[in-house]
């Protein structure tokens, strides 16, 4: 009977440990087993590291598009067609040929001029197209590619105005021109009072009707606003010797380096197959791309 019963005994401990064992088991093949969630995570934050590795320009390609800020308000350059309301104008084909060349599609986003520059520095635009020309203070906050038109800044007056002559002249006097622009900041360094609007319309309204002296803005701004109104009351006053080359404004940093060699390489494409003479010939009826 004690024979029996220690046998029997043996058995249920014997089955227990076997027990014990399978269930060590199980818990340690759970344990190894990862979470779907941790595995997400996992990926995603490869994911993250792998596209801070990468560039502008590859971000950009990834993306498919590149995101262009401009007025849409100051023709030829960047304007509405008064027909169909189409965003037209110089920059706005040049810009899109530029991302053709890049092999992506051109994104625009109209916002003000200052706007457009404080969005690029920030990240918010990956390029701005609106006839920005190249400035020493600029050159501080903001890497230029190569340029892809030139012009001369022009102060415009009324045709009966003789009072100006030069932009010397403009000491004491008022002018009007957008926030952020060259312009304003010639206004400025001449002496005038500057009034901030927001298209060249407006600037040329405030200069005929008097309410301000003169507007500093570009030749061939100016010229098309004559051509295209008839207007015989306003006059181009001075020219700047200093020729004004208009480029793409990129965020500064090593991060654009290769995106702006890509654009360089676009615009000397363009360049050499006729491209931007035949865009600059069909809004300025000249060619601004040789300086």
């Amino acid at each position: 009977m004690k024979r029996k019963l220690s046998m029997l005994l043996t058995t249920v401990l014997l089955s227990a440990s076997i027990a014990a064992c399978g269930s060590q088991s199980g818990a340690d093949e759970t344990t190894n087993e990862t979470p779907a969630a941790e595995t997400s995570q996992t990926e995603n934050a490869a994911a993250d590291t792998e596209n801070a590795t990468e560039d502008h320009l590859a971000r950009i390609k990834a993306a498919g598009k590149i995101t262009i800020a401009t007025e849409g308000v100051w023709a030829p350059f960047t304007y509405h067609d008064p027909e169909t309301d189409e965003l037209v104008g110089f920059d706005v084909e040049v810009a899109a040929a530029i991302a053709k060349k890049l092999g992506v599609e051109p994104e625009f986003k109209e916002v003000a001029f200052d706007g457009g520059l404080t969005g690029v520095s920030t990240g918010t635009f990956d390029m701005m197209a609106n006839g920005v020309d190249v400035t020493p203070d600029r050159s501080e906050t903001y890497d230029f590619t190569d340029p892809y038109a030139y012009d001369h800044a022009v102060v415009v007056t009324l045709a009966s105005n003789d009072s100006i002559s030069s932009f010397e002249d403009l000491n004491g006097k008022t002018t009007a021109n957008s926030a952020g622009s060259t312009y304003e900041a010639m206004g400025i360094k001449y002496g005038t009072t500057v009034s901030n609007v927001d298209t060249l319309g407006e600037t040329m309204t405030l200069v005929l009707n008097g309410t301000v002296d003169a507007t500093i803005n570009a030749n061939t701004s100016a010229q098309d606003y004559f051509n295209t109104t008839g207007t015989t009351d306003l006059k181009v006053a001075a020219v700047d010797s200093e020729v004004t080359m208009y480029a793409v404004p990129l965020a500064k940093g090593s991060d654009n380096d290769s995106l702006r060699a890509a654009i360089n390489q676009a615009i000397s494409e363009l360049r050499a197959d006729g491209t931007l003479s035949e865009i600059s010939v069909k809004y300025f009826g000249a060619d601004i791309t040789a300086e």
